[in-house]
């Protein structure tokens, strides 16, 4: 009697613990698709801030990239100019209490720039400084409307110059 107890127990607690396996593997596998399918529809729904995560431009390791594909020498700037204007736009994000991000000021850093590897090295001196990715930020503290200024502001300048 005992013994068929302990038998009827041991193949519940096999039973039990195959299931959770099975029903385990199957949620992961919802999860994924449910991940991708959220990540499909959040590039649908706003492309705009999407978009600025696809741009070459905000790649900290571009010039590196240019210069390995371009014969010539790129004009670059300065790190400590890069350093400056990295302090501009940290400048240019503002507490709510103290009136909010001042956008033109950050547009107008952007206006600056010459090229594609100038804003580059702006992401990059920034990310130095902040310990954080500028696209990142812009994303959290700008609207899809400022994104789309800021875009085209990159997106009219060249990819590089050389000298």
């Amino acid at each position: 009697m005992k013994k068929n107890i302990l038998i009827i127990s041991g193949g519940l607690v096999f039973v039990l613990f195959v299931g959770s396996i099975v029903i385990g593997d199957r949620n992961r596998k919802r999860e994924r698709i449910t991940s991708k399918l959220l990540i499909a529809l959040n590039a649908k729904i706003e492309p705009v801030k999407n978009g600025i995560g696809s741009q070459n431009a905000f790649d900290i390791n571009y010039l590196d990239n240019v210069i390995q594909k371009v014969n010539g020498q790129v004009l670059a700037l300065k790190e400590s100019t890069a350093e400056y204007y990295a302090k501009q736009i940290k400048s240019g994000f503002l507490p709510w209490y103290k009136g909010g991000d001042d956008e033109d000021k950050i547009y107008s850093v952007f206006r600056k720039l010459k090229d594609k590897v100038q804003v580059s090295q702006v992401a990059k001196a920034y990310q130095e400084d902040e310990s954080k990715n500028l696209i990142d930020v812009l994303k959290y503290r700008f609207g899809k409307d400022e994104i789309k200024i800021v875009l085209d502001i990159v997106n009219s300048k060249p990819n590089y110059r050389t000298a």
